[in-house]
């Protein structure tokens, strides 16, 4: 495997998130970025996630976390809200939505590029929506590895990263949360019903300390 040199990740959590939803298991954060350095030291993070208005106490707390805890830049965006309608019953209704997540790295990420902050850039998301995005960055001359699940991961984005695609689901058993079984029945009667949980926020990342869990 080519020297990684300067590395700098980038983790989309809305993408993250939803995927950890699909599989049903979630992400060790401790145990992810050791993991993902064995190949070679990451100098940066930087970490793209919304938040609802007012914000969650889940929500704020794990950004604190990510923030003040494991020194990982953070881009929070506000968390707006669109309306669906089914035109089979006539019905609308009103749902979360993420806005300007993808923008935003994608923005920062050839940002960085540009001005020959990395040699290897980690992006930690499946979103086709990066594909142009990875592919300047590599028209630029440095490398992006592409780290995300079996279940969303776009076959054109995987076909442009730089070494073969670290599938999340093929190293499960070394980056799994294991909670308690206590905690486990604690956390899902957090749970909320719509699209977003209670620990929404901490969707791409949890940690073993009692700070960063969900309360």
């Amino acid at each position: 495997m080519p020297t990684r040199g300067r590395t700098i990740m980038y983790v989309d959590n809305s993408n993250m998130f939803k995927s950890q939803k699909q599989v049903g298991w979630k992400l060790d954060v401790h145990k992810l970025f050791a993991k993902l350095g064995e190949t070679g030291e990451i100098w940066q993070t930087h970490f793209f996630a919304a938040v609802t208005d007012p914000p969650r106490y889940q929500q704020t707390n794990f950004y604190r976390i990510v923030k003040e805890e494991l020194h990982w830049e953070t881009c929070i965006l506000p968390l707006g809200r669109k309306t669906l309608h089914c035109y089979n019953c006539d019905k609308s209704w009103t749902t979360s939505a993420e806005k300007g997540v993808d923008v935003a790295l994608a923005t920062r990420l050839l940002n960085h590029a540009y001005n020959r902050a990395f040699d290897t850039a980690i992006l930690l998301s499946g979103d086709k929506d990066y594909l142009e995005t990875v592919k300047s960055v590599k028209n630029l001359g440095m490398r992006v590895e592409i780290v995300g699940f079996h279940r969303s991961m776009s076959g054109h984005l995987a076909a442009e990263s730089s070494v073969a695609v670290l599938y999340l689901d093929d190293i499960r058993t070394e980056i799994e949360l294991v909670w308690p079984a206590s905690e486990e029945r604690e956390l899902d009667e957090l749970m909320v019903d719509d699209e977003l949980e209670v620990d929404a926020a901490a969707g791409v990342l949890h940690g073993r300390n009692e700070g960063s869990r969900v309360p």
